[in-house]
């Protein structure tokens, strides 16, 4: 009941952002005059954009392969807490936008959607189980359920069209599609997966996903924008390494980059009020480095580690402890 208290305080200050402001220390002021940039909001708002009726944070990216910085090998980097919440117990809510209608040529639905039903209880997955939130001065560790999707929370939507160039606001949108299908969960991660072709510009070139956070019904939602990862090719993983019997060369990146959101919007739900580092969330400080396909039950699939503090001082790992 504290948590979803915080949450609800968290989005409340989200929400009033788009009248005028939450209070004194956050941050967040009014506007006047004329209607301000997605980019004057987000500077305003300590992260928040509204946009076309919807409220979103300013999305968290990960890069593509190009743009790693290949110099950053950390050690001895701790991630630092900030206050605010995780998912205790996470749950994936994963929605295949317009997949039945622009076609999965390379089975995307297929892999991740094993993915997803595997990771649970794995290794890989207890490396969150590390991090925690603390309410009313109780430390509430993460923990690494067998159930982290299932049949009932993989769902098709054809009913809304997508756009060419989904804009944030409209992946924003579409999440929250998810939760009025889904129902609202306080530790769910509600994954919208854009079809062949039709990605947010900038994937593939910039970037590979991103995670990020809306609002419903006064209430936290933790998203991840997660664009159809093969038309990017090897700038998000394709051929990245020797692929297990449970992927192809062409697929490799679907897993590495979902992997990577997942355990972002698990340990930083809403950025960066979890855990977080000078260098990047618990996935940015491996991104790209050491992968390798790991076991998830009698499945194998292409990995990236995840940063432990409590490993050597702190390091990449692909399973804890």
């Amino acid at each position: 009941m504290h948590k979803l208290s915080r949450l609800i305080g968290i989005a409340a200050c989200a929400a009033a952002f788009v009248a005028a402001g939450c209070s004194s220390n956050s941050g967040v002021t009014p506007s006047t005059g004329s209607p301000m940039t997605a980019q004057q909001q987000a500077a305003a708002s300590g992260g928040w954009i509204h946009e076309n009726g919807v409220t979103y944070h300013v999305p968290h990216y990960m890069v593509t392969v190009k743009m790693a910085r290949a110099g950053v090998r950390p050690n001895n980097i701790q991630l630092s807490y900030g206050g605010g919440p995780v998912l205790v117990t996470p749950k994936a809510y994963v929605i295949f936008w317009g997949f039945k209608t622009y076609g999965d040529k390379h089975n995307v639905r297929p892999l991740l959607k094993s993915y997803l039903e595997n990771m649970g209880g794995s290794g890989h997955n207890n490396i969150y189980t590390q991090y925690y939130d603390i309410v009313s001065g109780n430390k509430n560790f993460i923990t690494n359920p067998t159930d982290q999707a299932d049949k009932a929370s993989i769902w098709e939507d054809d009913t809304n069209p997508v756009p060419n160039q989904p804009s944030d606001a409209q992946v924003a949108a579409e999440a929250l599609v998810g939760v009025a299908h889904f129902g609202y969960d306080p530790n769910g991660s509600y994954v919208v997966n854009t079809p062949h072709g039709h990605s947010i510009a900038g994937f593939g070139s910039s970037f590979c996903a991103y995670h990020s956070a809306t609002t419903y019904k006064g209430q936290i939602v933790s998203y991840t924008n997660e664009p159809y990862m093969p038309d990017a090719g090897v700038n998000c993983g394709a051929n990245f390494i020797a692929h297990p019997k449970d992927e192809r060369a062409s697929d490799e990146g679907v897993t590495i980059v979902e992997g990577h959101e997942y355990g972002e919007s698990v340990t930083d739900p809403n950025p960066f009020s979890g855990w977080n580092s000078g260098q990047g969330e618990i996935g940015d400080l491996c991104a790209w480095t050491n992968v390798q396909n790991d076991p998830f039950g009698t499945f194998s699939y292409t990995s990236q580690p995840m940063y432990s503090n409590a490993s050597s001082g702190g390091s990449c790992v692909h399973s804890y402890p």
